[in-house]
């Protein structure tokens, strides 16, 4: 019996490592990860440019679902800004913010503002038309705005400039051309004849105004490292045990003529036991590591310049 047969082999046992397909795995992996990771950097970049967008599914009239977008501000309060009351009741208006239109409401002074109508309010000193009017500020006979007084018996009495006739009218409700203005609670202006001062308003700026800038990752150096451990062990042994047993049996012969002779006979049997046994033990332990290294990488410098270029438009609209 030859207990020594299928000798394993070692070097086809590392051949049969599935290379290729690992390879092909870790690169789609690694290729699936760095698209997941840009795409979170897009959106990182997105809300430190002060706004962020809104992704919410609607269904048009046909019942087909659509994505509509809307956008958020993703500005962060940051130190106070010096603004004129007319600059700072203007951009309460048009924010959008409440938390924001709250911090600079908490600004102004009773008094200072009412809500807003749809057009410029004048405040005037007597009739208009009549002599000894003053209007504040020096802007009369103009149809684009609304005129009204703020003392006196004519007090919250509402006027306009009539083009056509060249006079200044009453509105009374009386007719379509004289509809009292409605205020927008929405919305504020500063009271005609307020002076006019200096506030401080919480300002909100954006990361990227504060010098931040989004951050892109890239994976480099990937590697693969395959371990094969491998352990082959043969033990054999064989043993061989005999026990003898002897017997002996006397048989006698005699003979009548001349003397007498006899003779002694001895026959030996022997038991033999044979044993034999054979071990044989076979192991094998495999392990792969798929090791990458994730860094950082810097921001181009077109985009820096562009980021630049932005806050620099961002900051002429706001002195405008």
């Amino acid at each position: 019996m030859n207990m020594f047969n299928n000798n394993p082999r070692i070097g086809q046992e590392l051949l049969d490592v599935p290379m290729g397909q690992m390879i092909e795995q870790m690169a789609m992996s690694i290729a699936k990860a760095q698209m997941a990771l840009d795409s979170n950097s897009i959106e990182v970049a997105e809300m430190m440019g002060g706004l962020k967008a809104i992704k919410t599914p609607i269904k048009d009239s046909n019942g087909n679902e659509q994505e509509f977008i809307s956008f958020k501000d993703s500005r962060v309060f940051f130190g106070k800004e010096k603004l004129q009351l007319n600059d700072a009741v203007e951009l309460y208006n048009t924010n959008t913010d409440q938390a924001y239109r709250a911090a600079i409401e908490s600004k102004f002074q009773p008094g200072e503002t009412e809500a807003a109508y749809d057009r410029l309010i004048v405040k005037v000193t007597g009739v208009p038309g009549t002599s000894g009017t003053e209007f504040i500020p020096d802007n009369q006979k103009n149809s684009e705005v609304y005129y009204r007084h703020t003392t006196g018996p004519n007090a919250a009495n509402f006027y306009k400039y009539d083009v056509v006739n060249d006079a200044y009218v009453i509105l009374d409700d009386s007719t379509n051309d004289k509809k009292t203005p409605v205020a927008d609670p929405n919305r504020k202006m500063v009271t005609p004849g307020t002076k006019e001062r200096i506030i401080y308003t919480p300002q909100r700026l954006s990361m990227l105004e504060l010098g931040f800038s989004p951050t892109f990752y890239q994976f480099v150096e990937n590697t693969i490292r395959v371990a094969i451990s491998i352990k082959f062990t043969r033990e054999g042994s064989s043993s061989f045990s005999y026990k003898r047993d002897s017997k002996s049996t006397d048989r006698s012969a005699s003979f009548s003529w001349r003397k007498g002779l006899k003779t002694n006979k001895t026959v030996t049997t022997t038991q033999v036991n044979a044993g034999f046994s054979q071990k044989f033990s076979y192991s094998a332990e495999g392990s792969s590591v798929l090791q990458t290294k994730l860094v950082p990488i810097p921001p181009p410098a077109i985009l820096e310049e562009r980021i630049q270029q932005q806050m620099e438009i961002a900051r002429e609209e706001a002195e405008n």
